[in-house]
Order: C-alpha cells, then structure tokens, then sequence
C-alpha cells in the first residue's frame, strides 16, 4: 500500500497539471509557394480561425525580403482591408506579436491597433495605434479571456509574426477528482495504521 500512494499522488498531480499552453505562431510550418495565397482556407489554423483578409506570404516574394521575423514565412492584411481579425471557440490569453511594414514600393501601414473581446463581444482592452515601420518590433498586450482579436491599422500593408498566446487552464476531469478522493483516503488509511503502530510499541490502547 506504501508504494500505490505515491503513486496515485503523483498520478493525480498530472492530471491536475492545469498550467496553460503556450506557444509562438511563426507559419513556417506552412508554404506560401513564393507567393501571397489566402490563409483562411488552413482554417483553423493552429486552433484559430483567420479572417478572409489574411494572407500567407515568404520572403521570396518582391518587396516581402523583410517579411519575417523569423523563418521565412509571414501572414499580412489583404487588398484594401483596415481590419482583420483572429478567433476562436475557446477562450485564450495573448501576449503579443512582431509587427513592420514591407519593403514593397506600395502603400504602408504607419500603425497598428490591436483589439480583444470576450465571447460575450464585451471589450477587453486595446494596445491602442502603435506605430510601425520596416524593422520589426513587438506590439506586446496582456489579453486574457480573449475570444476574437481584431488587428485595425490606418493605410497600406503590414507584416505579422511570431504570434504568442496560449490556452486557458484545463479544469480536471471526474475521473481525476475520483482519483483524488481515492488517494486521499488512502493517505488517511496510511496515518491511521502508524498511528496503531506506534500506540502498540508504546503499550498505548490501540483503535
């Protein structure tokens, strides 16, 4: 009995390892072709579904040699677009993204303004506009509950990398509060047969 309770302890504290899930979207896992093509139709994309807006593009692409931050692979805002927006069903926490502008000779964006909301639509908070400009930098928020984004700016095209958010906690599953109890009562079961030990060396009564 001495060697399950470790056991299921150790068991229960894995299933209640709730801590959340983080992770740093780069695209590189995707392939633009040397090319712009629409991301939407990867929808959902590393859990998160992308407006029609969004496109997929590499460093291959003319005027996009700066597009990414890291990898070769970036996402940008679509054809004539001031917003876009990221969501999805369950709600997750973001911490920001790297932000520039292309070295493309068209229309560039001077800023970005990046807005959350609950799954209720009620406003979280905004970065407010920051500027941009052809060197990355990082438009950093602390977002919680989010259930969309939305990414406005005033003119012209951004690049976007290296997203980071992550995932709520997990609440514990029945079957791991079960678990809990069971072993629960095992370290009860355990305290009261030293206890019975100890009375019966002392000559003490014993229950």
């Amino acid at each position: 009995m001495k060697s399950l309770i470790p056991g299921l302890m150790a068991g229960a504290g894995l299933l209640l390892a709730s801590t959340a899930h983080a992770a740093v979207i780069d695209f590189d896992d995707l392939d633009a072709g040397g090319k712009l093509a629409s991301l939407s139709k990867n929808n959902p994309y590393a859990g998160l579904v992308w407006s029609a807006s969004w496109y997929l593009g590499d460093t291959a692409v003319a005027g996009y040699d700066n597009g990414a931050h890291s990898g070769t692979e970036f996402v940008l805002n679509g054809f004539g677009t001031n917003h876009l927006s990221i969501s999805s069903a369950t709600p997750f926490a973001f911490a920001g993204a790297w932000f520039a502008t292309p070295n493309t000779n068209g229309a560039k964006a001077s800023w970005v303004n990046i807005t959350a909301y609950d799954s209720a639509n009620q406003l979280i908070g905004s970065t407010g506009n920051i500027a941009i400009s052809s060197t990355y930098a990082m438009v950093a928020a602390n977002f919680g509950n989010v259930a969309r984004l939305d990414i406005a700016r005033d003119k012209g095209w951004f690049v976007m990398d290296d997203l980071a958010f992550s995932r709520a906690a997990t609440v514990p599953e029945p079957g791991s509060m079960a678990l809990l109890g069971l072993g629960a009562a095992a370290m009860g079961w355990a305290a009261r047969r030293r206890e019975n030990v100890a009375a019966r060396r002392g000559g003490g009564p014993c229950a």
